[in-house]
């Protein structure tokens, strides 16, 4: 087991390059309002309208995204964030989106510098390395919807399972579950997480290519939940003959309004009945994250299939 003991760092001081006409003794006021207003009248304005407004927490470490003309405000933005959350451990910055195979990001470490830590969702524990795997908190609400619908008993399948945070609860509702990943360090901390949420009986891990996993794992699964890496597939078709009759797929994907219009279309007449698409988000101008719950069934539907606009489609 790795030393996962988090030290925490000494107070923030500002860098050799950082003008410190901008540090101001300040109080910050939260309310509801995002970081950027915590920060306004302390960075010039023409230059903070560039710094995204949220954050992402992992555990005891947040991400943000800050642009290069706002790095010489680096400790300005830590401090503001560390009064925010006092409880961080690690600040990155993130330099790089989610890329290759393995779906990993680039960070910077600017406050801290630990990137192993614990994340806590809805009762489950996941331990990871930032760096060397894929996580994402923002799903935590539509990850307990999924396994509040698990029926003891149920087999299930997640491909792309990362380091389990769909395969683990499913596991904790009585299913028996095949979790498929191809990074090992994913699979490594999958293991770590399965032990530590004592799911290990109920879930069988699988390093390899989720993209042919019917060609590996001969058996069929009443639900599938595929968590799909970004611009990996365009629909979840791949993965339809593992399912049994009458089960249901849970997919995640990624799409503009137009574009999951369509796929929606064509998977309803295909024969597939389209029990509920959400948006979850947007990740890029006019792309949405989207999930689908998609039932199998016998015959083709005589409705054509659900609207965009339609309540379905919150």
């Amino acid at each position: 087991m790795r030393d996962l003991t988090v030290k925490k760092a000494g107070e923030v001081k500002a860098g050799a390059g950082v003008d410190h006409k901008y540090f101001h003794n300040y109080t910050i006021k939260h309310d509801f309002m995002g970081l950027r207003s915590d920060l306004t009248g302390i960075i010039p304005e023409d230059i903070l309208i560039h710094l995204p407004d949220g954050y992402e927490i992992i555990g005891t470490i947040a991400i943000i995204s800050i642009p290069t003309d706002l790095l010489q405000f680096q400790d300005l933005i830590v401090n503001a964030l560390l009064s925010r959350r006092p409880r961080i451990h690690t600040i990155v910055n993130k330099t790089g989106d989610a890329r290759g195979i393995y779906r990993i990001s680039k960070y910077v470490p600017i406050y801290g510098k630990t990137l192993i830590t614990e994340h806590k969702e809805y009762g489950f524990k996941y331990r990871l390395d930032i760096s060397q795997v894929y996580f994402s908190s923002k799903m935590a609400s539509e990850r307990k919807r999924i396994a509040d619908l698990i029926i003891p008993g149920e087999t299930v399948f997640v491909p792309f399972a990362g380091v389990g945070p769909y395969a683990i609860p499913a596991a904790a509702r009585g299913a028996r579950v095949v979790a498929m990943e191809i990074n090992k360090n994913a699979c490594f901390w999958m293991a770590v997480n399965t032990t530590l949420n004592r799911v290990s009986s109920g879930l069988h891990i699988v390093q390899g290519d989720a993209l042919v996993a019917n060609n590996s794992i001969r058996q069929k699964f009443s639900r599938i939940i595929i968590p799909t890496p970004y611009g990996l597939l365009r629909g979840p078709n791949i993965f339809f003959p593992m399912l049994t009759d009458h089960g249901t797929v849970h997919w995640i994907t990624f799409a503009n309004k137009s574009e999951i219009h369509e796929l929606v279309r064509e998977l309803a007449e295909e024969g597939y009945h389209i029990l509920r698409c959400h948006e979850c988000g947007n990740v890029a101008p006019s792309v949405y994250r989207w999930i689908v719950d998609i039932k199998k069934r016998g015959s083709p539907v005589s409705s054509p299939y659900i609207s965009v606009s339609s309540q379905n489609f919150q």
